[in-house]
């Protein structure tokens, strides 16, 4: 039976039709298609505090084996993008090996090893039929019995090499990550070769999000292979705290150093002042701030040569991004922030004032960029905060925010970052930081709203989009 055939049931879908009727009408067939009868799958099972729409656990499994493929459903009208947090925790807690999500137009695959997600392959209803025979092969019941056969064996070996022959047969660059070396198994020739990007974030009008936008952006490029680290040069220390960092209880009081004594300390290294934080396979290290700084800015302007003090103190590490979050002003440490610098990041919102900050921030750049052995480039201008309601506004603050660019770009053109990297302003975001994380650990949080988990991923998404842009850009 050829394909068009197979899948003629994806035709009685509509906009109109319901959770329900993707269920009857689209998975089950489905299911009949791979080679399952009704004994081998089950609806509605209880994971955690939730339910998953179907879990494929054929009875000739052995009981403690896990489920091989985990099925959610969504009606035609929802966003599949904004559950990917649900099916990531239900295929986690069950160990299950595969999932789909569907919402009868859109199917996502995923597949799970060793705690990690990872998405296989997305497609329409016209690139399933497309991809049928590769999908078929993968989700089928003889596959799922042969996983079963040698599971036994060597189980974490065995998902491995399943992993690698996904990745192969889909192409899926996410299943790479899975063979990935670990930061800290590189060795030192590969360090040689890196090439360093430090980025300060700036932008001297406050308010516009800018330490949320570092956090979240440096933890999507972890994410994403990168191994990063965050300086916070801001007195307020928002970014330390914003990973669960207390500068009283976790620097001060238990004696240990922070970006004072980087800067004024000649003989304090960059791996004396460096903490490491972790949620799950997200790491990021920092360097924290303190309120100290804040009275130090006479002692600053004593030191000699302090404008490239951290210029010195960033030399020979390992890391492929550093991201410098200074205060919105232009004291002496947005000074030795942009001097270490090999480019900017402007945050801004669509409202007039930080539109306005713009103009100042670029000038200042450009008289840093006069005392630099090299370009100081702007990498662009980040919108965050982004208020979707407001069509007619954020389109008039798009056009002086594009002629204000145009005006002062002296020769060289300052791009605004494309929408789809737009931040928008949401709840969850400004409440992660508060609770001392990433955006990209909200689905772990227990506390949060389904609600608030699905704005979650709307979010995750454009950073991922803000991050690989922001990749081909440098």
């Amino acid at each position: 039976m050829s394909t068009f055939h197979q899948l003629k049931f994806l035709e009685s879908i509509t906009l109109e039709s319901n959770e329900s009727d993707i269920e009857r009408k689209v998975v089950l067939p489905l299911l009949r298609i791979l080679g399952y009868s009704d004994n081998d799958w089950k609806s509605q099972v209880g994971i955690g505090k939730n339910r998953a729409d179907f879990l494929v656990h054929p009875p000739s499994m052995l009981v403690h084996h896990p489920p091989y493929l985990v099925i959610e459903v969504k009606a035609p009208n929802k966003k599949t993008s904004q559950s990917f947090w649900q099916i990531t925790e239900y295929m986690r807690q069950s160990r299950a090996v595969l999932g789909l999500l569907t919402n009868g137009y859109l199917f996502h695959l995923f597949y799970h090893c060793q705690g990690q997600v990872i998405t296989i392959a997305e497609y329409s209803q016209s690139t399933l039929a497309e991809n049928f025979a590769l999908v078929h092969k993968l989700l089928s019941k003889a596959t799922c019995l042969k996983v079963r056969d040698v599971l036994h064996h060597n189980q974490q070996q065995v998902y491995l090499k399943f992993a690698n022959l996904i990745s192969n047969a889909f192409g899926s660059k996410e299943m790479l990550k899975l063979f990935a070396k670990k930061p800290e198994l590189i060795n030192q020739s590969s360090k040689k070769e890196r090439k360093p990007m430090i980025i300060t974030v700036f932008n001297n009008k406050g308010g516009v999000g800018k330490t949320t936008l570092t956090i979240n952006l440096a933890a999507m490029l972890t994410k994403l292979g990168k191994r990063v680290l965050l300086i916070d040069i801001d007195a307020q220390a928002n970014l330390t705290t914003g990973l669960g960092i207390d500068p009283l209880n976790d620097v001060e009081l238990a004696s240990k150093k922070d970006i004072t004594h980087l800067l004024l300390e000649p003989r304090t290294k960059l791996i004396d002042v460096i903490y490491r934080k972790r949620w799950g396979e997200i790491q990021l290290d920092i360097v924290p701030s303190h309120i100290r700084l804040s009275g130090m800015e006479n002692e600053l302007l004593r030191t000699i040569d302090i404008d490239r003090v951290l210029v010195k103190k960033l030399k020979n590490h390992e890391y492929d991004f550093v991201f410098i979050d200074p205060p919105p002003s232009f004291g002496k440490v947005n000074g030795i922030s942009l001097m270490a610098s090999s480019g900017i990041l402007i945050p801004v919102q669509l409202s007039p004032y930080p539109i306005r900050a713009l103009e100042y921030v670029i000038n200042q750049v450009r008289e840093v960029e006069e005392y630099k052995d090299e370009p100081l480039p702007i990498l662009g201008v980040a919108v965050s905060m982004y208020d979707q309601r407001s069509s007619s506004f954020n389109l008039s603050m798009e056009e002086s925010l594009r002629e204000i660019l145009v005006r002062h770009s002296d020769g060289r053109a300052i791009e605004l970052l494309p929408e789809n990297t737009w931040m928008p302003r949401l709840n969850i975001i400004s409440k992660c930081p508060e609770q001392g994380y990433p955006i990209q650990h909200a689905e772990f949080d227990d506390q949060l709203s389904s609600q608030d988990r699905e704005t979650a991923q709307s979010a995750i998404a454009r950073l991922e989009n803000l991050a690989n842009h922001l990749m081909s850009v440098i």
